[in-house]
């Protein structure tokens, strides 16, 4: 019986995550393999479960109990309205980058031919969702895997997104010298210290990609620093900056904006209160017009 074959999933996982997030990794899987939704499920207790469906779940559940995140598991993850194609080569998209995403969306929304470039984009989560809400932008996507680049071009033609998608390292500034400049920059770069894996579930350091997740300690700010580096030539006066931060770096980030020429900067929370984001408007308006260097606030 269906409901049986769950609650013996349950009783296999218990210790093993919370008790509420065992129940929702399972309506997942059921989702996923057998086709019922969690209402669906609470009265299916007279189906009859195929071998074949019942091996797959065994299979999944198997791998839960080795702490691989559930997305990984189906191939799936779903950002901002979007079903995308994950797997070990790209980071499963979080609810913070989903804000960060939202508050390029709003604050841009009535413009139009807006050139934007997504740095590091892995699954290409953030290209894509601009694009679609923004549907006259032109939106390009760097990053230096080619297995995320793999990833994020399934992921635009899935969804119809043109985007245009470049090998390129951040990091090495002759690789980015003949980028254009663009109109909005935006990045979710590597910024958990290594310090702070003591700290992490497994589900993350065993599965997820260490490169786009992981900075030393005593250069935390590397990506940021070339991402400052980059605007120099790359955005357009007046243009925009968006980036999501480790929550300890807020203030040294606001700073490099600042010292960059960022007459605005804002440091914004997210859902959870932490110091998240930050945006900078590059330049300074004198008499309606943008001018190079610092400004006030």
């Amino acid at each position: 019986m269906m409901i049986d074959l769950f609650n013996k999933f349950k009783a296999e996982l218990s210790g093993l995550y919370e008790e509420k997030e065992i129940s929702n990794l399972l309506y997942i899987l059921f989702e996923e393999y057998a086709g019922l939704k969690r209402a669906e499920l609470a009265i299916s207790n007279d189906l009859i479960i195929t071998d074949r469906i019942k091996k797959k779940l065994e299979t999944a559940v198997n791998h839960l109990k080795n702490y691989k995140p559930v997305q990984y598991i189906i191939g799936k993850a779903w950002f901002y309205g979007l079903e995308l194609f994950v797997n070990e080569d790209v980071l499963i998209p979080r609810p913070e980058t989903e804000e960060l995403v939202d508050w390029v969306i709003k604050k841009n929304r009535k413009k139009k031919n807006l050139t934007v470039i997504d740095i590091g984009t892995g699954s290409g989560c953030i290209a894509i969702a601009i694009k679609k809400h923004l549907p006259s932008s032109f939106v390009t996507a760097i990053d230096i895997s080619g297995k995320a680049l793999d990833a994020a071009s399934r992921n635009a033609k899935q969804h119809d997104a043109e985007v245009t998608f470049l090998s390129t390292d951040i990091l090495n500034e002759a690789m980015v010298k003949k980028i254009s400049k663009f109109d909005i920059i935006i990045s979710n770069p590597p910024y958990v210290l290594e310090s702070e894996k003591k700290v992490m579930k497994p589900n993350v350091l065993d599965y997820e990609p260490e490169s786009a997740l992981f900075v030393d300690d005593g250069r935390a700010l590397m990506f940021y620093e070339a991402i400052v580096s980059f605007v120099g030539n790359h955005l357009k006066r007046g243009g925009e900056l968006y980036l999501e931060i480790n929550e300890k770096k807020g203030a040294e980030v606001a700073l490099l904006l600042k010292k960059k020429g960022f007459g605005e900067v804002v440091l914004r929370k997210d859902m959870h209160g932490k110091d998240r984001f930050v945006f900078g408007r590059l330049g300074y308006q004198v008499k309606g017009k943008w001018e190079a260097g610092i400004g006030s606030q």
